[in-house]
């Protein structure tokens, strides 16, 4: 297993562009009190890790352990990367693995690249919805983001938006700005499929949604649409 993490790490490595790990640093908050605190970056692009990773897929799960526990970024995200890939011929053991690690996936661009990928698959199997539901009422921000990301793949595979809603009105008051636009990006999906449902969504719950959260979910609406929820929402709020 060792060896195996070694040369993992060391194709990452060779890969990376050390110059680009101060800007990704600035970019996923690694400062004081910001949410990526502490972080750790080499400087390697999503594409060149997942063509490295994927090779990874059926390695230990001792190895992809340790990976997803590294305090590198990018090496965690190689263990993400490798479950995605092992997912599709062992999808039971690695949704349990991944469930089991999932605090983990602790900066967005890990959940987003996961776990729409493994418990969005579950969710269209018809699997562990509760699961959902449960880690949107979790107090890790993480779990909480993978809850609302993970009802994408089946909005934009199916065009089932109901889960996908339930979820957006638990979390809909939810403070912190990841989660804010995280709502606002589900929400803009389930208009791509179901306009009406999205509208629905807004009008009911307008007096609530920040403004991060309608801006992204509008996103696609003509301007002078979008100017009017704008509106409306100023003016539920006074």
């Amino acid at each position: 297993m060792q060896q195996t993490t070694e040369n993992w790490q060391a194709q990452l490595a060779a890969a990376a562009n050390p110059e680009k790990a101060e800007i990704l640093s600035r970019f996923f908050k690694t400062g004081e009190g910001e949410y990526g605190h502490g972080d750790r970056f080499i400087g390697l692009s999503v594409p060149a890790n997942r063509a490295i990773s994927r090779k990874y897929a059926l390695a230990p799960l001792d190895a992809i352990g340790t990976m997803v526990k590294h305090p590198v970024h990018e090496y965690r995200l190689g263990g993400f990367l490798a479950l995605v890939a092992r997912y599709h011929k062992h999808p039971e053991e690695t949704t349990n693995f991944y469930l089991d690690n999932l605090t983990r996936a602790n900066n967005w661009d890990l959940v987003d690249l996961s776990a729409p990928y493994i418990l969005g698959e579950e969710l269209r199997a018809g699997r562990h919805h509760d699961t959902i539901r449960h880690l949107a009422l979790d107090e890790n921000l993480w779990k909480r983001r993978a809850s609302v990301v993970s009802t994408l793949r089946p909005i934009m595979r199916d065009r089932d938006i109901v889960l996908a809603l339930e979820i957006c009105r638990l979390l809909v008051t939810d403070p912190h700005p990841l989660m804010r636009k995280a709502v606002g990006w589900v929400l803009r999906e389930v208009g791509k499929k179901e306009i009406d449902a999205m509208k629905t969504f807004l009008s009911t719950h307008i007096s609530l949604l920040s403004a991060t959260t309608l801006s992204y979910a509008i996103e696609r609406l003509p301007a002078e649409e979008r100017a009017i929820w704008r509106q409306q929402r100023k003016e539920s709020q006074r």
